[in-house]
């Protein structure tokens, strides 16, 4: 495959990107991406496996997701529509929920190691907006919302700041050690 055949390639790779537009399936060095809004909207139960795998004797010690915003319509909630289309809207708008994710870590992570940052939009506002009105009114919605959750925002930094506790770091020692030795003898280890 020619080089410029997988840049190509690769500039579809921002498919996680939540968005108004679908971006199509690329494959890729027999590697096939798809738009990950389809399938994750919401990718912090993958990031968490994902940690798991890397590091799976470690506490998490700290998970911020953060959202884009949401915005609520009135229509959402009608549950009284069997219409093609309110059937078809129903499975793309489940499709690409992120507050499910967020409900679910939300119950099964220890507390405080948790925080979702996902304000309310009082307006529609598509991601791809560039007015200059139209980003200052999201910086507003934004700074509200911060302002309104001030105490979680600090809750989160506290966490994050924390220091590791002298068994936490003799232990990682001890397991870096360990790694770096496996499979030489043990009188070589001494």
């Amino acid at each position: 495959m020619s080089k410029a055949k997988i840049c190509q390639h690769l500039n579809n790779i921002p498919v996680c990107l939540k968005s108004l537009w679908y971006f199509l399936q690329s494959d890729c060095l027999c590697v096939c991406f798809q738009d990950g809004g389809l399938l994750i909207n919401n990718p912090t139960a993958l990031a968490i496996h994902e940690c798991k795998l890397l590091w799976p004797n470690t506490p998490v010690q700290c998970v911020v997701s953060l959202g884009t915003g949401r915005y609520e319509t009135a229509s959402k909630n009608n549950t009284t529509s069997t219409s093609l289309k309110a059937k078809i809207t129903n499975v793309i708008s489940s499709a690409t929920d992120t507050e499910e994710v967020h409900n679910m870590l939300d119950a099964l992570l220890p507390p405080n190691t948790y925080f979702r940052f996902n304000p309310y939009m009082s307006q529609d506002i598509p991601l791809d907006e560039s007015r200059p009105e139209r980003l200052t009114f999201l910086q507003e919605e934004g700074t509200r919302y911060l302002e309104r959750n001030e105490a979680k925002l600090n809750k989160a930094a506290s966490v994050l700041a924390l220091e590791k506790s002298a068994i936490q770091r003799l232990a990682e020692w001890c397991k870096l050690k360990a790694d770096m030795y496996e499979g030489l003898p043990f009188i070589s280890k001494l």
